[in-house]
């Protein structure tokens, strides 16, 4: 296979493969390759929300300590191969093809999904090139993830646990947090963000005391904020300060988490320079998180889909100190369009709906419904007509412009004439 042919035999799985309710069929994959798994050490990471950044800033500390970093997330923003990551560059094409030769070889038909055969490329690529670390983003849940095939990693990271993906991880917040609390090992340590809800915590907690799991979580009493909008933040945390160019005061959570996660690793024996740490976190931009389009007029994207993701981004646009905001906002049909209507209505001034940007975008006009009913001016608009209109319209009205409602509209306008493969 060639390299587009390679991406047509990942792309012929489906995103979910066949109903599971264990890991048999991931374990049956991986050892078709070899299980390369078992010769990696491995960050593992699962929440509901935060789990890019969260994975961002450990790639870039280990990088930036000198270590080989593998990195593998989901789902992927501005094109596929940005999924699977050394030291921060993408798999090269000629590796994803060979690779995906190999697995294409092993491979029966088990009805896999998109993600096991991705998992199973790049937990080979990450043999072949000596990674001494590899970050790991479960897909969905951590419990019956496919990454959960992995010995007890060096640390288990549980970002903030919410309301996400019901109709497969339960329909309250403790069913969703023993889903997440499933990559918590026995022989391991793990960290949980504070930003949790007690109901989640509390299932976290009790977990990893039952696998005889130490546990770590931050001390927000031990953080002191100095600064904190769209355009970055500074605080201190356990007398030490620290910088980050990722807006939000989530993104203070965020940090304090890895922070927590750093200390575990240096009790490891991992040598992480605290100058190495710092730089990493004032360096560190995931694309789609309050990330800076331009600055005149003020242009911002953010992907988060969810209501605490939404609800993230709102408190950030409240703080900015911008009050007419126009929102380019699109959502996917399966999640809850009602509930960010209502949260993003607290900080725009007006909407423009769009659909368009993926197969099972919400209508545009039910969108539009859904903020005229929280009583905030919104129009329908094609979507390559949104962008020129809110710039034209935050310049007379000395606003600004927030992208927001999908990782999958915010994937469109990454790739805008940007040459990438998918």
């Amino acid at each position: 296979m060639d390299y587009r042919q390679a991406r047509a035999f990942v792309d012929g799985f489906s995103r979910s493969g066949t109903p599971t309710t264990n890991l048999n069929r991931a374990r049956k994959l991986m050892a078709a390759v070899g299980n390369p798994q078992d010769y990696l050490h491995f960050i593992h990471i699962a929440g509901t929300n935060g789990k890019g950044s969260t994975a961002e800033y450990c790639t870039s500390i280990l990088k930036k300590s000198g270590y080989r970093t593998g990195t593998l997330t989901s789902p992927y923003i501005v094109h596929y191969r940005d999924r699977i990551r050394l030291n921060g560059e993408d798999i090269p094409r000629d590796a994803f093809t060979e690779i995906c030769n190999t697995v294409a070889d092993a491979v029966g038909d088990e009805g896999y999904s998109q993600f096991e055969i991705t998992m199973a490329i790049a937990m080979l690529y990450f043999v072949r090139e000596r990674a001494d670390v590899v970050v790991l983003e479960t897909g969905i849940g951590g419990l019956v993830d496919s990454t959960n095939i992995i010995a007890p990693p060096l640390v288990s990271i549980i970002t903030s646990v919410s309301m996400d993906h019901m109709q497969i991880l339960g329909s309250t917040l403790a069913e969703i947090a023993a889903q997440k609390a499933g990559i918590i090992k026995t022989g391991s340590e793990a960290v949980f963000s504070v930003d949790s809800k007690p109901e989640a915590l509390e299932v976290l907690k009790r977990t990893a005391d039952e696998k005889h799991c130490p546990y770590h979580i931050p001390d927000e009493n031990s953080c002191e904020i100095e600064s904190c909008s769209i355009m970055g933040s500074r605080f201190a945390y356990r007398g030490k300060s620290y910088a980050l160019k990722m807006g939000g005061r989530h993104q203070i959570s965020n940090a304090m988490t890895v922070l927590e996660a750093v200390e575990v690793l240096r009790n490891k024996g991992y040598a992480l320079p605290e100058s190495a740490v710092k730089e990493a976190l004032m360096e560190t931009q995931v694309p789609a998180r309050i990330q800076i389009l331009q600055e005149d007029p003020l242009v911002i994207l953010d992907g988060g889909h969810n209501a605490d993701g939404v609800g993230a981004l709102v408190k950030a646009l409240d703080k900015s100190g911008i009050e007419n905001w126009i929102g380019i906002c699109g959502m996917t049909g399966t999640k809850d369009h009602e509930a960010a209507a209502f949260l993003l209505s607290l900080a725009l001034r007006k909407t423009i709906c769009v659909d368009g940007f993926t197969e099972g975008a919400l209508p545009k006009e039910e969108l539009t419904a859904a903020f005229a009913r929280e009583h905030v001016v919104a129009i329908p608009m094609a979507l390559e007509e949104a962008l020129p209109y809110a710039i034209k319209w935050s310049k007379d009205n000395h606003g600004a412009v927030v992208i927001c409602g999908s990782l999958y509209l915010a994937n469109y306008y990454l790739t805008q004439d940007s040459g990438t493969d998918a």
